[in-house]
């Protein structure tokens, strides 16, 4: 397997295991208030910008380690 393969494969394995992790955090709700609001709806226009800002800090991250190798 070459390097483009594996790396695209570790990196969507990556982003499932991310987007499952964060789907799983959002979703939770407290049982006993069925009319709780649950995951995004709570999030306001600040919270999805610093949701942005976060996932683009991970990417500069993750692009800085692999030009460290």
């Amino acid at each position: 397997m070459n390097y483009r393969t594996k790396s695209l494969l570790i990196g969507a394995a990556a982003g499932a295991l991310l987007g499952a992790a964060f789907a799983w955090v959002s979703s939770e709700s407290d049982p006993n208030d069925p009319d709780a609001q649950v995951g995004f709806a709570k999030m306001g226009p600040t919270d999805y910008f610093q949701l942005g800002i976060s996932i683009l800090n991970l990417a500069r991250q993750f692009g800085g380690m692999i030009n460290k190798v």
